[in-house]
């Protein structure tokens, strides 16, 4: 049996029609795929032991627990941890088949890491990490050479893409605005490594509107304004964007024509693959996480990317039809869950041979 240790998804029977938010879509796939080749368990975290059959698999994401000071302070930090609960005896770390699927940068942002309390564990006593992310980012973390859980565990990784449901998101560009009435959308946290203060910079004075999507504490729909030191810029806020929302989903393919995100390390971002199987032309640094030679690659530099972006959003409406069907295709062919969770299944079953084979000698 395969016990897939994530959050606390919740199978519906409409769920494998509509396209769910990131997190839910991870869990509903694997289920939906590995489910076909093995028997499956749906698990969560918090689960503790789930098993004790030394035959059995644990493939999920290194326990993410948000943890404010007032609830440690009153309960204590969160004490599961599903690597090390199931280890078969109080003499081992973690079951023999424990398997890690989580984003990879080489460098783990602290809005990560200050929510995976066991992550250091985690990792090291994993057999393999299915680390989801970017070629940028699996190559440099195999460049470290210092004392980083990255650099410690780098022999383990087996990069995979981030997976698109793409039939689910069923309407895509077929035409674009025309040159002047051209708008940008941004989908994000608006964390620190989005780069979203970059993504403002860039835009200044260019002819064009930034919609801004995701969840803004306290703020309310409509025009906001950052403050950028000497300059202001103003952008649309929309909310949290429902991807199973069919009015949402024509309102971004009508209105925007562009997708912009200018992160400095994000392992390989959804918001971006997602926005390329709805046919909107990527506007990205390297760092986003995506590569196609049909998107347009930005810097960290806004006055260097304010020339791209004008340049973009003056191309002719057949060369950006062009770059939206074959970024769709490619979101189709790469970013399919069918063939990550093969490929999984195919390093674990490789990974399990190779083991008997090696005890029979």
């Amino acid at each position: 049996m395969l016990h897939f240790m994530w959050n606390d998804y919740q199978l519906c029977e409409n769920s494998y029609s509509i396209y769910e938010f990131a997190n839910a879509e991870i869990p509903k796939w694997a289920e939906y795929h590995l489910s076909k080749i093995t028997t499956f368990h749906q698990s969560i975290w918090e689960a503790g032991r789930v098993t004790d059959n030394p035959e059995d698999i644990l493939l999920g994401h290194c326990t993410y627990f948000p943890q404010n000071e007032k609830h440690i302070a009153t309960k204590g930090r969160f004490v599961r941890n599903w690597v090390k609960d199931n280890a078969l005896t109080s003499e081992h770390f973690s079951h023999p088949n424990t398997y890690i699927l989580m984003p990879w940068v080489p460098e783990f942002p602290i809005e990560w890491t200050v929510n995976m309390q066991t992550l250091d564990y985690q990792l090291s006593h994993a057999r393999l990490i299915f680390s989801m992310c970017g070629e940028i980012w699996f190559d440099k973390t195999l460049e470290k050479r210092d004392d980083s859980i990255q650099s410690k565990v780098k022999d383990k990784l087996i990069r995979v893409n981030m997976g698109v449901a793409a039939q689910n998101l069923t309407v895509s560009k077929q035409s674009f605005n025309e040159i002047g009435e051209r708008s940008i959308l941004h989908i994000s946290n608006l964390q620190t490594y989005k780069g979203f203060e970059t993504t403002c910079r860039s835009l200044m004075g260019l002819n064009t509107s930034l919609y801004v999507g995701g969840n803004i504490p306290r703020a309310q729909e409509g025009l906001m304004e950052i403050n950028l030191g000497v300059d202001n810029f103003i952008f649309n806020y929309i909310g949290s964007v429902e991807n199973h929302d069919w009015v949402t989903n024509a309102w971004i393919v009508d209105t925007c024509d562009f997708y912009i995100h200018t992160a400095t390390m994000d392992a390989q971002a959804t918001t971006v693959l997602e926005n390329c199987a709805r046919g909107l032309i990527p506007l990205i640094t390297p760092e986003s996480g995506f590569l196609s030679p049909h998107a347009i690659y930005l810097t960290h530099d806004p006055d260097e990317n304010r020339k791209i972006i004008d340049w973009a959003l003056n191309l002719p409406e057949q060369d950006l039809l062009n770059r939206s069907y074959l970024l769709r295709e490619q979101i189709v062919k790469e970013h399919n869950w069918e063939s990550i969770f093969t490929k999984i299944w195919d390093v674990i079953s490789q990974d399990l041979e190779q083991r008997k084979f090696d005890n029979a000698d």
